[in-house]
């Protein structure tokens, strides 16, 4: 669990495969965080146009963590507390949308980013790399 590399490795995938997810299948997403949405055509669309744009800033963003996985090792680990600290951004503002009923954020999104969050300053913090 040391390997600054690996980790990004695996955070750069997760957030592609979340990326594709969300362009995929904006319907399912915009309808989990938005129940009653389907009843107002217009802000329908304008949401899965959003999960859109979202899924694209995930492939972007988990494309570029996942190849700086060839870093040298400080650069690694510099990447991963930035990782971390992102994650920890993004569960703050999921959990506000959440806990102020703007969306329905489900909370496996907010255990997975959590976990990410934590992993990536876990590692980054370890003085010895490999």
């Amino acid at each position: 669990m040391g390997n600054s590399r690996l980790i990004l490795a695996i955070n750069g995938f997760i957030m592609i495969i979340l990326g594709l997810s969300f362009w995929i299948f904006p319907d399912f997403f915009t309808l989990a965080m938005f129940p009653n949405i389907e009843k107002n055509n217009e802000a329908f669309n304008v949401a899965i146009a959003l999960r859109k744009n979202m899924g694209a800033g995930c492939v972007f963003i988990g494309t570029l963590i996942f190849w700086c996985q060839s870093s040298p090792k400080f650069v690694a680990q510099k990447l991963l507390y930035c990782c971390g600290f992102g994650f920890f951004l993004l569960v703050a503002a999921l959990l506000e949308v959440r806990l102020t009923r703007q969306a329905e954020v489900p909370i496996l999104i907010l255990i997975l980013f959590a976990l990410m969050g934590l992993i990536s300053i876990y590692v980054a913090s370890r003085r010895f790399q490999r």
